[in-house]
């Protein structure tokens, strides 16, 4: 599993696009009056292309200010710059532009940059082997298991029913909010979902420590497969801990994490499911080396929310970790 083309790098586009209309999920970050995403596409001297997916869901016009630093910041370094693996070039823009966004306060979407980068350098170098991901990975099946994510409190008795008869049978619902009850919710889906269906919950940061023990603890007998981003991304480890012993519910996040230490860390501390999003961090190199780095029983379901050019590169990584990991 390794790449052996010498390739030199040509220029790097960017496509800031945009979504209107359709029904946002609701967050505790609010809803979204738009659907913005950031493609990116590199060639080479040859003229072999790639794609990848920067994330810019948020703020509204994310899309936009990543793609005028792409331009303005990183492509001059990626100009003529040579690589055989990508994540060759993922350490060069870190030695030379790492100080330059600390100093700006924008380490995170350097990362976001870096991620959708990466993906496209694995696009690029796959063509230019003449060879699809699964046969580089050596996979024999090239199926990946997906769930059914952020179904809205309203729209549980419409999209539930659909999205069972399209063969789902793991759903994510959103919780958290003061107009539902969170067990309402998850008791109402119960009664929707197939036989034998998986119901995991998310509540997007939203809880501090004491809320998040009395909500998890009125859910314990509901059987929840996972309940995502209970906490604060940055919340010390020690009420990560601290939570993680209080519930017989698994923990799960990771779309708001940094770092395969930062990972770890956090997996030791009782996190159960690992969930980076290719397009914030760490690309498809990124989740392949945080797979083989995480602790013992933890598992790595890939998160993602955007376009198909980064579900495929999120379908792909479930793919190469098979079951138990599911897709978002």
């Amino acid at each position: 599993m390794t790449f052996r083309h010498d390739i030199t790098l040509a220029s790097i586009d960017v496509f800031p696009i945009r979504a209107s209309g359709g029904v946002s999920p609701k967050m505790a970050l609010g809803l979204m009056p738009t659907r913005p995403a950031l493609l990116v596409r590199i060639r080479d001297v040859d003229g072999c292309l790639g794609w990848g997916e920067v994330w810019a869901n948020f703020p509204p016009r994310a899309n936009l200010h990543k793609a005028h630093i792409i331009e303005d910041v990183v492509a001059p370094h990626l100009r003529g710059a040579r690589f055989v693996e990508p994540r060759e070039i993922g350490a060069l823009l870190c030695d030379q532009l790492s100080t330059y966004f600390l100093h700006v306060g924008q380490l995170e979407v350097f990362s976001h940059i870096l991620a959708g980068i990466d993906t496209a350098l694995w696009d690029l170098a796959l063509r230019k082997a003449g060879r699809s991901f699964a046969e580089f990975m050596g996979l024999s099946e090239v199926s990946a298991q997906s769930y059914a994510t952020s179904i809205n409190a309203e729209d549980l008795e419409r999209l539930i029913p659909h999205h069972a008869s399209l063969g789902q049978t793991h759903f994510k619902l959103k919780i958290g909010f003061d107009e539902h009850g969170n067990r309402e919710i998850v008791e109402r889906a119960a009664r929707l979902c197939p036989n034998g269906s998986r119901i995991m919950v998310d509540s997007n940061q939203s809880w501090t420590l004491e809320t998040a023990r009395n909500q998890l603890g009125n859910l314990e007998d509901l059987s929840l497969y996972f309940a995502e981003e209970p906490l604060p991304a940055n919340a010390p480890l020690a009420d990560c801990e601290e939570l993680a012993s209080s519930t017989d519910i698994p923990l799960a996040g990771g779309e708001n994490v940094y770092g395969i230490e930062s990972f770890c860390a956090m997996a030791n501390v009782g996190l159960r499911i690992l969930q980076p999003d290719v397009a914030k961090w760490g690309g498809v190199t990124g989740a392949l080396d945080l797979a083989r780095a995480m602790p013992q029983g933890a598992c790595l379901w890939p998160h993602f929310m955007g376009t198909a050019v980064g579900q495929v590169a999120a379908l792909s990584i479930t793919a190469v970790l098979a079951e138990p990991s599911s897709c978002e």
